[in-house]
């Protein structure tokens, strides 16, 4: 987020900052923290009030910025609480969605290792963790115990005896 009273053309390209902790115009990365969805952004606020290069790479596109009252005035209308409500219900259902594709990929892999399990008694068998809801956004649950990983595979130790010859 970055802080100017006007528009830098307005000034002859030269950038006048405000007190510190006065917000006047918001980046993309700002909005999406405030639940605006790249679509929501283009529906309801359209072009930026202000490109500026980016601050790091001259090479990335530049950086949009969006001034606060046009974006405080769009998120009070109608149309951002409906398309937020939307981008919400889209979101919970993409979320269990794919929660349940999880489940069916495990319990398939489920099944199969119990299928070669009774086939095959004597191979190494693979325990399949139970199924665990994620801890939080974007972690699966591999991810939720640092230090173990997702499969763990019981040795059996070779047989001594008579070998049968190759």
């Amino acid at each position: 987020m970055t802080m100017f009273e006007e528009s830098p053309e307005e000034f002859g390209g030269a950038r006048q900052r405000e007190r510190p902790g006065q917000r006047t115009h918001l980046s993309a990365s700002g909005l999406r923290a405030r639940g605006w969805t790249p679509a929501m952004v283009r529906q309801l606020l359209g072009e930026p009030d202000l490109l500026l290069a980016h601050p790091q790479f001259r090479s990335a596109p530049q950086t949009r910025l969006y001034r606060v009252e046009r974006v405080a005035a769009a998120e009070r209308g109608e149309a951002f609480r409906v398309a937020a409500a939307a981008a919400v219900r889209r979101s919970a259902t993409a979320r269990a969605s794919a929660l349940r594709r999880r489940r069916k990929v495990l319990d398939l892999r489920r099944r199969v290792y119990a299928a070669i399990a009774g086939a095959y008694p004597d191979l190494a068998r693979e325990r399949v963790p139970q199924l665990r809801a994620p801890t939080g956004p974007g972690k699966s649950d591999a991810s939720a115990d640092s230090g173990t990983h997702d499969r763990q595979i019981d040795r059996r130790t070779p047989r001594t005896g008579p070998q049968e010859p190759a």
